[in-house]
Parts: C-alpha cells; structure tokens; sequence
C-alpha cells in the first residue's frame, strides 16, 4: 500500500507541473520513481502516462489546433519518432546517472535559451526543428524525457504561450504512442506494472486539472516566469 501512496504523490506533484507549464512530468516523476522501481520501468510507467496527459492538454488548447500548424510542426515530430529507437538502445547500454547528466545538460541549454531571449534567437526553420526534434527523440527513448530540446527550441523562436503548450502536446503525444509500440515490442508491460501505472495515471489526471486551473491565471509574462524557475528547479534536480 505504501508504494501507491509514493506514485500517486509523485504523480500528483507531477501533473501540476505539466498541467501549468505543457511540460516537465517526466522530469519531476521519473527521478523519484527511480527510487522506488529499477532498470527502466520508470520509464516506461511515463511514457505510457504521458500519452494520457497529452490527449487531455491538446483538448485543453484545441483552438491552437489548425492544420497549417500541425503541418508546420511535421519536421520536428518526423526526427523524435525516427530517433526515439536510437534513444531507446542507448538506454540499456549506459547508466541511469549518466543520463540524469545528459538530461540535467540539456535543461540548462533551455534555461540560457531562455535567459537570454534577447540576445539569442533561433530561426523557425525546417533544420532547426529536425535537429531539435532528433535530441528530443534520444531524450524519449533514453528516460521519457523529449521535453528539453522542444522547450529550447520553443523558447529561441519566442513561441506564444498557447503555440507553446500546443506544440509540445501533439509532438508529445506523437511520441509517446510511437514509443510504446516500441516497449510492447521487447516486452517492458508486465500486469503488476499495468496497476501501477494505473495508479499514476489518475493521479496525473488531478495535477494536471490543478495545473491547467494555475495556467489559466498566468499571462505571457508571468508563464515565462513559472517556465524558468521550473527549468531550474528541474535542472539542479538532475546533478543531485
């Protein structure tokens, strides 16, 4: 019993922080589940609930939905999917501390992005959303983690707040069922993972209900605010 109240805590904990800021679930429950769960199952356990969450904040922000940006977004989903089996297979030949660092550095690129928005801007171009979108791929099959890369790119091109969490949604979305065909594939689903993955799911439900009602009460200025602190509240979490 005591392992369902940790998950669904984290999972709470966690939907807040997707449900305010489109971003960042991974990043806050799969540390702390590590503590609980071995090898890759934390990862596992989040990119199958992920899938749920992104469903729920793509109807969330349906209006930014339109078919010129889903297509615009194309290149950028297209390179996570072709190299999430690459971030997958450089999962099990290194070690979970490693890609703690891998991702605590990419964190940190999206916080410079952001602090330095003035002075830094990327080019929405087709190769810059290729590039972005092939280290968020790595980052998904790696530990469930294509937000980094995304938000660093979303950040250089000064995406609105509702492109912002929209973008982030689908291409999430996107990824984590392409990831979980993969997972299915080498077995990673076990019946006892199933409940507890049931678990976090609901719990991630409520955060996120919570996050979304915080959302809503931020404008531009303070959404940035609240992105950057969690970038680096996220960010130090990775070297500890």
């Amino acid at each position: 019993m005591d392992i369902i109240i940790y998950i669904s805590l984290i999972g709470l904990a966690a939907g807040i922080v997707k449900g305010a800021s489109g971003f960042g679930s991974s990043l806050v429950a799969i540390p702390l589940l590590s503590l609980l769960y071995v090898s890759t199952e934390p990862r596992t356990m989040m990119i199958t609930a992920n899938v749920i969450l992104n469903i729920l904040l793509i109807y969330e922000n349906k209006s930014y939905f339109k078919k010129s940006t889903i297509i615009k977004i194309i290149p950028l989903t297209l390179a996570g999917i072709l190299f999430t089996a690459l971030g997958l297979y450089v999962s099990e030949q290194i070690s979970p501390q490693l890609v703690k660092y891998i991702i605590g550095v990419l964190i940190f690129l999206a916080i410079f992005i952001k602090l330095f928005t003035f002075n830094i801007h990327l080019k929405d171009s087709i190769l810059n959303r290729i590039i972005f979108g092939s280290f968020s791929g790595i980052g998904n099959g790696i530990a469930s983690v294509d937000g980094p890369p995304v938000v660093l790119y979303l950040t250089g091109i000064e995406a609105k707040k509702e492109e912002f969490k929209g973008t982030l949604a689908t291409h999430f979305l996107v990824m984590g069922v392409i990831a979980i065909l993969l997972l299915a594939g080498t077995g990673s689903y076990t019946t006892l993972l199933w409940g507890h993955i049931g678990f976090l799911v609901g719990s991630l439900i409520i955060g996120l209900i919570i996050g979304m009602l915080i959302s809503k009460r931020l404008n531009e200025q303070k959404f940035e605010k609240v992105v950057l602190f969690i970038l680096i509240g996220l960010g130090i979490s990775m070297f500890l």
